[in-house]
């Protein structure tokens, strides 16, 4: 088949091509329901820890740590390694717990565009787990990793 192009130089697909479905930015989408939380008033939620914070403060650090798009059924099984941080173990511990509770809720939020059919906890040595550095053992944290799946709407 050849292929045709525009005045521009670029290529255009054929007729019956599909257009390409783009997903949320399932950080951002956790984020943003995690941060709309009473629960979590106060405790950063974010990609990274916020500027200053040493990791002995609360907060939620968020990484996209994998996953899969399948295209022919508008889904994105996204894998979200979720990170709580705290003054001590038994904070950031703390944290993640309530976390975990809130996770329970995203399946019945409503998010433009999209709907998380889905969240289901990693297990083995993806599931929760604690995490001290060893440099910097004040930065104890507990890391999860969860799968969702998110369909497009």
């Amino acid at each position: 088949m050849a292929i045709a192009f525009d005045a521009a130089g670029a290529a255009v697909p054929p007729g019956d091509a599909p257009v390409a479905a783009v997903f949320p930015d399932a950080e951002a989408l956790v984020g943003d329901y995690l941060t709309a939380r009473p629960e979590l008033t106060g405790v950063p939620v974010g990609p990274v820890l916020p500027v200053g914070n040493d990791g002995t403060q609360p907060a939620v650090v968020l990484i996209r740590d994998g996953g899969a798009y399948r295209e022919y059924a508008v889904l994105d099984e996204a894998q979200v390694r979720i990170e709580t941080y705290g003054p001590g173990p038994t904070a950031a511990h703390e944290l993640m717990r309530r976390v975990r509770a809130l996770l329970a809720g995203l399946p019945e939020t409503s998010i433009p565009g999209s709907v998380v059919t889905d969240v289901t906890e990693e297990a083995g040595l993806r599931g929760l787990r604690r995490l001290t550095d060893r440099n910097q053992p004040e930065r104890t944290r507990y890391a999860l990793n969860v799968r969702l799946l998110i369909r497009l709407q």
